[in-house]
């Protein structure tokens, strides 16, 4: 029996990476396997997105952080324990807000989520290795692995 191939390496915190930071940071090593989530335009209205930019900014200036910068500057700057229990609490939030179906939710639709499904599946091999994957109605996660 073969043994099946890997889908690409566990992050290693020792080895080469790039971050940047634009509104959460994007971690990047190549090799890695990644998890992405990706969602439609309408699945968080726009009230939504600004009561949560005014939420982050007040969590900045409850917990002492430079209010004159976005939030998304000063971020990078906290120590890891407050850095993360910021992440922690909004992230949440974005995934669960995500869970209770706003919008349209169009990718219910079997037919185009198998078109979503073939899409990300089309370049599986050749610009990166697909894991797995799951279509919501209105949003993505996969887990995927890319060369570069």
């Amino acid at each position: 029996m073969t043994e099946p191939t890997r889908l690409g390496e566990l992050f290693d915190p020792k080895a080469e990476l790039s971050i940047s930071e634009h509104f959460r940071p994007h971690w990047s090593q190549a090799g890695a396997i990644v998890f992405i989530t990706f969602r439609t335009a309408d699945s968080i209205p726009e009230e939504v997105l600004k009561r949560w930019e005014r939420e982050k900014q007040d969590w900045m200036r409850r917990h002492d952080c430079p209010v004159d910068r976005h939030w998304s500057e000063v971020l990078p700057t906290l120590d890891p324990p407050l850095r993360d229990q910021f992440k922690k609490e909004f992230n949440r939030c974005r995934e669960d807000f995500l869970d209770t179906c706003h919008g349209e939710c169009v990718l219910r639709k079997p037919e185009l989520a198998k078109i979503v499904a073939k899409t990300l599946l089309h370049f599986d091999g050749k610009r990166y290795r697909m894991g797995d994957f799951i279509v919501m109605p209105n949003h993505v996660h996969l887990l995927a692995s890319f060369a570069s």
